[in-house]
């Protein structure tokens, strides 16, 4: 799935809540109805669940990690932040 990715297309008959918007970053992802995990935020973002941190904005702001391969209860709106764990560097 891409950033701003359309909701697939179901003609008049589309019910609402089929797609819902959510924040990674900052950034607007419109999503399925489908089952998602942290794991999945963190793939959105291009970021391996081996290496990923993924958390959510609670009602009072607060960042609250979430379990990767836990299934999430996603709302339009929700805000995530993906960071990685560790960040391999080099030197030229």
């Amino acid at each position: 799935m891409t950033p701003d990715q359309a909701p697939d297309q179901a003609g008049p008959t589309q019910t609402a809540g089929a797609t819902c918007e959510i924040f990674i970053n900052r950034r607007r992802f419109a999503i399925g109805n489908q089952m998602v995990t942290a794991a999945d935020i963190a793939a959105l973002m291009g970021v391996p669940a081996d290496n990923a941190v993924v958390e959510r904005s609670d009602p009072t702001g607060e960042w609250v990690a979430l379990p990767l391969a836990d299934t999430l209860d996603i709302h339009s709106g929700d805000t995530f932040l993906v960071t990685r764990q560790f960040v391999m560097g080099g030197h030229g």
